[in-house]
């Protein structure tokens, strides 16, 4: 792609002249992605540091993808895109009218090739899900027909802790060899925090649940008091669902395929 680019291109004309870019324009101009912004960041220090990961996954990520569909049994719908994080994101799986436009960062600087394995399954576990048409079927109205704004403003705090908690505890069955922490995205120190403090994660997860329900203000650190870090709400819903798992791998997975298809307000675990 870089022998096509030249220095008289318009910030977003590479994302409109090429036909196998056309898909991401949209996104590319939310996210201001313009082309001297993704060569600029490819070349920089930080990029170059990781990009020997970033090769390193690419070699497996067809692999990874087969191993998800292979779990749940089917196809799922949508795009995945393997591009640059920008040093800033890793993750991402946005919904529209029916399909999925999965983004994984795999430069991103936390993430080594476990991590990028652990996270694609991850996300494209969310996929999965939000095809599932019983999770959905509240809305009144077919997949095909929801938007983004449908999907963002149906999105509960009982939702969004079902959603992640599965999706990570997905991770964590498909690869049990991958350590708890990378599936939760956390440094060890980071995990035994949360195993330290799990009585005081919950009380909070509970106490948001009863009022405010903004659940996700855990993303932020120190959410919980201070030292926590990021995101446990990932850590409390998984292992609050993980007790509606048993057995072998296999059977595990049986159990999060059902689980997956299910809609939130059928999780008591996570009611008012």
């Amino acid at each position: 792609m870089q022998t096509r680019v030249n220095e008289n291109l318009a910030p977003y004309e590479l994302f409109d002249s090429l036909e196998e870019l056309k898909f991401l324009a949209p996104l590319a101009r939310d996210w201001q992605m313009d082309w001297k912004s993704i060569h600029g960041y490819l070349k920089s220090p930080q990029a170059l540091k990781k990009r020997a990961v970033a090769e390193a996954y690419l070699k497996i990520a067809p692999q990874i993808v087969q191993e998800v569909e292979a779990a749940f049994q089917q196809k799922l719908l949508g795009t995945l895109v393997w591009m640059p994080s920008f040093g800033d994101f890793d993750g991402f799986a946005r919904y529209e009218l029916g399909s999925h436009m999965v983004l994984l960062g795999i430069d991103y600087p936390d993430a080594d090739v476990d991590y990028l394995k652990a996270l694609t399954a991850h996300e494209l576990s969310h996929v999965y899900r939000d095809h599932s048409p019983r999770v959905w079927e509240h809305l009144g109205k077919p997949l095909s027909e929801v938007t983004r704004r449908d999907y963002l403003n149906a999105s509960t705090a009982a939702e969004h802790l079902v959603s992640e908690g599965l999706a990570t505890l997905f991770s964590m069955t498909l690869y049990p060899e991958i350590g708890p922490e990378v599936h939760h995205y956390y440094e060890p120190y980071e995990w035994k925090w949360c195993e330290a403090n799990d009585e005081d994660i919950a009380h909070a997860i509970h106490h948001s649940l009863s009022t405010d329900q903004d659940v996700w203000s855990f993303y932020s650190p120190h959410r919980v008091k201070r030292g926590s870090p990021s995101r446990v709400q990932y850590y409390y819903a998984a292992k609050v669902l993980a007790k509606r798992l048993s057995g072998t791998k296999a059977q595990k997975i049986e159990q999060l395929i059902k689980l997956h298809q299910m809609p939130f307000h059928e999780f008591e675990e996570f009611s008012r």
